[in-house]
């Protein structure tokens, strides 16, 4: 286990040198993390597919920047979503969600009967990919009491260009609320996209993004995590812009990808 954790320190020693260089030679993505770019969330029972590049090009000149909220709401989401990368909260998720449970009992089992280093990274690797499940899932229970239902499952929705899943689905808001720029008055439906991961991976998404938000019936609204910030804000403004073109809002949750990933792999009851 040692051994892991010094393999995994000088990984992420690496990664950054990589990073560095990258940034040096132009590269306008952002910071590099640790995280496979292009790679979805695995869902229980299911294997998202990767969504190749969307005609949508970003353009890379200088943009007006969009005036934007991002984190301001009055519904204390911000200080909520601070908390997501807490073991403890995350183990509340599990208790909460069946299916969760069973994933990650898999991985517990999995590293009980096999605790060497190759294994253990494997699991990481797994838990990464599963950390957007886990991000919904909070999202859902932060605001369950905020609306009059918040639907457990995602349901297919029609769009002009194929069918799409809203990942969260809350119906009947019970008070009027601001998140980010987006005003819900009561008794109106939310429908969010949320995306968790690092900045390349956000990015690799956007036009997926900008598909997906026509699937919305009611507010529309995409949560991202904070790594959001670190890409290019040339790049953000010219996707925010056609966000909004559809109807839609983009709000920035008070964490990293990697601190979910974190404090996921620290809730394994092991």
């Amino acid at each position: 286990m040692i051994e892991f954790s010094t393999a995994l320190a000088e990984g992420v020693a690496k990664a950054k040198e990589v990073g560095e260089f990258v940034k040096q030679t132009g590269a306008e993505l952002g910071n590099l993390d640790n995280e496979e770019i292009n790679t979805e969330d695995v869902k229980f029972e299911e294997v998202e597919r990767y969504h190749p590049p969307q005609e949508i090009t970003f353009e890379q000149e200088k943009l007006e920047p969009i005036e934007g909220s991002y984190m301001n709401d009055n519904i204390e989401l911000s200080e909520k979503t601070a908390q997501y990368g807490d073991p403890e909260y995350i183990n509340e998720i599990r208790d909460q969600n069946e299916k969760v449970g069973q994933v990650l009992s898999e991985y517990e089992r999995s590293l009980t009967e096999d605790p060497s280093d190759l294994n253990y990274q494997r699991v990481d690797e797994k838990l990464e990919r599963y950390k957007g499940t886990i991000f919904e899932h909070e999202l859902k229970d932060t605001l369950k009491d905020k609306f009059e239902v918040v639907e457990d499952k995602q349901r297919i929705v029609e769009t002009d260009w194929g069918e799409t899943k809203p990942d969260v689905i809350a119906r009947g808001a019970l008070e009027n609320m601001e998140i980010g720029d987006l005003e819900i008055k009561k008794g109106e439906d939310l429908f969010i996209e949320a995306k968790c991961g690092g900045a390349d991976y956000i990015r690799s998404e956007m036009g997926h993004m900008l598909r997906q938000v026509e699937g919305h019936e009611g507010n529309s609204l995409v949560v991202v995590t904070k790594d959001y910030f670190d890409i290019n804000p040339n790049i953000r403004s010219d996707f925010e812009s056609r966000l909004a073109e559809k109807g839609s809002h983009i709000y920035v949750a008070d964490v990293y990808s990697t601190d979910i990933s974190a404090g996921l792999f620290s809730s394994l009851r092991l």
